[in-house]
């Protein structure tokens, strides 16, 4: 801190923060020096093992770049490396007010007026998302990392990955909807004319809120250039509606509701039949997680009750694939 800071900075008040597993994360307070007024900031740290996708630099770099691009996220102040001492690399960044409890944003009476202005806040973000400017040199990362295959190539990248880890958790318990669903999304993946930054897991449970809406989106380690659809598909899955299945983006509102306010946003027409195959895709996402979790837990190198009921919950997102592949447009 001092290196960046100067000597005279004080920190104080140092506590982790929950945090997911590619990152540790401690909120602390910061005084440029004695006397001055206290900031409220967060370092985020490499775990052990450091992260699966991205590292704490590809992070500062994204909040950098969408921050100046207008995107609601904290302010970065500083990075390091591992070999400066911490244990890990590293960043600094403000600390916002506000929760991300999505069973609270839902149902709780205090966050009445937050459900009424998040859809088109949400929508808002995402317009500013897709319309960074992904050939800026600080993204060269995201550059870097776009597969083959005419922007389809992310889309079979995963179903790979994906199919692969759920061969090993399956431990050969037959999961015929997902095998299905899984050749379909191949033979039905999209070309991507206009590719953009695409943050890869916006959903409710990764934006912080209080009671008058948004006030930061979270979680970028999944960032990548792709197709813009796939944020508004993954926004509709059901897991991320927390019991609210009638409105289907994240429990706020309909499908219908949050194309038409991304296309607002954006001033650009929405592709109905590319979101609802990034639902398809999306769905059959968490049902892989949700395997592959469950086996974590059976396997008993990590014995937990989450994980448990998260691989319990397999089926929903099998009824919800079978569903929306039934859905006419799709059929065709």
């Amino acid at each position: 801190m001092h290196k960046r800071a100067g000597s005279g900075a004080l920190v104080s008040d140092l506590e982790p923060l929950a945090g997911g597993a590619s990152c540790n994360i401690y909120a602390f307070d910061y005084r440029p020096s004695e006397g001055e007024a206290a900031r409220s900031m967060v370092l985020r740290m490499d775990s052990e093992g450091g992260s699966v996708q991205g590292d704490r630099a590809e992070e500062f770099a994204l909040l950098a770049a969408t921050r100046k691009a207008g995107v609601t996220v904290p302010r970065v102040y500083w990075k390091g490396a591992d070999e400066e001492g911490l244990g890990g690399s590293f960043f600094v960044m403000e600390r916002v007010a506000g929760e991300a409890i999505a069973r609270r944003l839902l149902r709780d009476e205090r966050y009445a007026r937050t459900r009424k202005a998040l859809p088109a806040q949400l929508a808002c973000e995402l317009a500013l998302i897709h319309g960074v400017n992904i050939d800026l040199p600080e993204l060269a990362f995201l550059r870097d990392r776009q597969p083959d295959g005419g922007g389809a190539g992310h889309v079979l990248e995963e179903l790979e990955r994906y199919k692969g880890m759920l061969a090993v958790a399956a431990a050969g318990h037959p999961y015929p909807v997902l095998t299905m669903s899984a050749r379909w999304l191949a033979e039905n993946a999209p070309r991507v004319d206009k590719p953009a930054l695409v943050h890869g897991d916006f959903r409710i449970g990764n934006v912080m809120f209080d009671e008058q809406g948004l006030t930061a989106v979270l979680d970028w380690e999944l960032a990548h250039i792709g197709d813009p659809m796939e944020d508004l598909g993954w926004l509709c899955v059901r897991a991320w509606r927390f019991g609210v299945d009638e409105l289907h983006a994240g429990g706020l509102c309909t499908r219908e509701e949050i194309c038409r306010l991304y296309s607002e946003a954006s001033g650009h027409e929405v592709d109905r039949d590319l979101v609802c195959y990034w639902e398809i895709f999306g769905n059959w996402k968490w049902a892989a997680i949700c395997v592959l979790q469950g086996a974590r837990h059976k396997a008993g190198r990590r014995p937990d009750i989450e994980l448990a009921s998260i691989g319990r919950r397999v089926a929903a997102s099998e009824l919800e694939v079978l569903e929306l592949l039934g859905r006419e447009r799709v059929l065709g």
